[in-house]
């Protein structure tokens, strides 16, 4: 086991888990990875839209895209790098991706982490959807960032015994929500870890246990002034976005009603699915291990309870009616960091680290057989679209539809997506004055946003070109001005 000893070892797995990311930086999603719904083919331009015009454009709109609402820290963290690089989607994948790499070095690095960073790499960052959503232009996986940094710095603040990492760990929890608002959730997750400690040092007599009040005290204070700020300087200026997003998509998410009919359904279709179920039949058992045992290696307890109160709060996700897979990451990642810290607990039970890494080999085979499929299906259809568009210069021009944000990102256009419950006027075209709309030939993706208004597209087109992208039936309409 001398390399896991090496200092070089955290290095060697980052880079080796960015050479594995690197096929997928310039090709299309995945097709495999979320079939319910459009995906990243669509939501990596939606997500980051609003902030490429800043940047493009000088000017910000809430309102033309209910994205940057809903992601505030993640599109603002894009302006510097969009800035500097460009506004490609690959800057956006690379910064998401890079988040993902720094918080497995951090565990990589320190000794009485390092093993369960291993387990966690082959496990969890190897796993289908985890790995592919950690290259995709989308916040969901920089939420997870901050919430797996927060449990690590929640240990490490144990290990310090000084406020400041506390006040470092509970940051990262809000930090989470600001980079998607539906992370809201993880502000519970510091309170229920400390509390979870709290009552096993009672348990056992330990005086560990006296600082609850103390950490609570922090925790408190640190998640009032992020939410004090989130509220007075982002939600209230935007005060009527965030109820026309609220209007449009806040209900009918959960069926509460009926709520076993809706886990067993949502665990048989969207749970247990192809690169997941072999770790959901290893969470009991991980769980039911863990918790009957008294005492963790390097007293790494803490990060046990801090990961179970995460599993524990990701639960709500499985009564979400129809969930789409990026809805689902967190609860996956959550149950993927359960198995994964299970197993590299194994080796403080009397097995060898060796056993136990090559134990590993079926999971890691499991999950490169994934690996290996995606890299067969590797296609580039959007390159294909943007390289056409490159033959025309469209910098000051406008481009409308959902599938534009994300063709168009290449171009430098003005692009806003269109939907006809949200910000649709009765003729967008003559609102917008585009040269270009993208619309699916059936209008699907924008509810009929122009159908709905008597609108017919080719009609009012010079010429329309048909696309074929993954399932979809795309027209690019060049509009006659």
């Amino acid at each position: 086991m001398q390399a896991l000893s090496s200092k070089y070892y955290p290095i060697i797995v980052v880079v080796l888990l960015a050479l594995l990311h690197s096929p997928f930086i310039l090709s299309d999603p995945d097709s495999e990875v979320s079939t319910r719904s459009r995906g990243a083919w669509t939501d990596e331009g939606l997500n980051t839209i609003q902030v490429r015009n800043f940047v493009n454009h000088g000017y910000l709109s809430m309102d033309e895209c209910d994205n940057l609402i809903k992601t505030p820290y993640f599109g603002f963290i894009l302006v510097p790098f969009y800035s500097l690089l460009g506004t490609h989607i690959w800057v956006g994948r690379m910064l998401v991706m890079a988040c993902i790499l720094v918080v497995l070095f951090l565990l990589l690095k320190k000794s009485e982490t390092r093993f369960f960073g291993t387990v966690l790499a082959i496990i969890a960052l190897l796993q289908f959807h985890v790995f592919h959503y950690s290259h995709y232009s989308m916040a969901e996986m920089l939420g997870v960032a901050w919430i797996l940094l927060g449990i690590y710095l929640i240990w490490y603040a144990q290990q310090k015994d000084h406020w400041l990492w506390m006040i470092a760990s509970t940051a990262c929890f809000s930090l989470a929500y600001f980079s998607k608002v539906t992370f809201v959730y993880a502000i519970a997750i510091p309170f229920m870890t400390t509390y979870m400690q709290f009552l096993a040092g009672r348990l056992s007599e330990r005086n560990e246990g006296l600082s609850l009040w103390k950490d609570w005290s922090i925790q408190a204070v640190v998640t009032a002034f992020f939410a004090g700020t989130f509220y007075f300087k982002w939600y209230l200026p935007n005060q009527s976005v965030f109820e026309m997003v609220k209007a449009n998509q806040g209900s009918g998410r959960f069926d509460i009603a009926d709520a076993w009919t809706r886990f067993t359904f949502n665990l048989n279709e969207f749970i247990m699915v192809d690169g997941m179920t072999p770790f959901v039949i290893l969470l009991p058992v991980a769980v039911f291990g863990l918790w009957s045992r008294n005492k963790f290696e390097a007293n790494k307890r803490i990060l046990f309870f801090g990961l179970i109160s995460w599993l524990t709060l990701e639960l709500h996700h499985t009564l979400m009616v129809n969930p789409p897979t990026r809805y689902l990451l967190p609860l996956y990642f959550s149950i993927l960091a359960v198995v994964a810290f299970a197993i590299s607990e194994l080796a403080s039970i009397g097995l060898r680290k060796t056993v136990v890494l090559v134990g590993l080999i079926l999971p890691l085979g499991y999950n490169l057989s994934f690996y290996w499929g995606s890299i067969q299906r590797r296609s580039f259809e959007i390159a294909q679209v943007q390289h056409y568009l490159h033959r025309f210069d469209l910098k000051n021009e406008t481009i409308i539809g959902v599938w534009g944000t994300t063709l168009a990102a290449e171009t430098g256009a003005r692009c806003i997506p269109v939907w006809s419950d949200f910000n649709a006027s009765s003729n967008p075209i003559e609102t917008h004055d585009p040269s270009i709309v993208f619309s699916e030939t059936n209008e699907a993706e924008s509810g009929q946003a122009f159908l709905s208004n008597g609108i017919d597209l080719k009609a009012q087109a010079d010429s329309t070109k048909n696309l074929r992208l993954w399932r979809y039936d795309v027209d690019l309409h060049w509009i006659n001005r």
